[in-house]
């Protein structure tokens, strides 16, 4: 039995650590997101409100960041709508 335990901790030890790995990942790239809205270049500007209501994308496989206004986000979700 004991080795089985050890084997399953391992198996958990390792998921944890693959999981910090790839939030801090994420985190890097969102200190590199950009200052302004990828569809209209409407400038963020940093504070309470726009901090909840802008949408952030964070796309791994081409490690890219990308910033969106409510806007623009609801536009794209129209799109999406119709297209289903």
């Amino acid at each position: 039995m004991k080795k089985l335990r050890k084997v399953d901790r391992q198996k958990r030890k390792q998921k944890r650590k693959d999981a910090q790995n790839q939030l801090a990942e994420r985190v890097a790239l969102m200190t590199k997101h950009p200052k302004e809205c990828c569809v209209c270049q409407q400038v963020f500007e940093r504070n309470h409100e726009t901090v909840k209501t802008w949408m952030v994308t964070i796309i791994s496989e081409k490690k890219t960041v990308r910033l969106t206004c409510p806007q623009c986000w609801a536009k794209i979700g129209e799109i999406i709508e119709c297209q289903e």
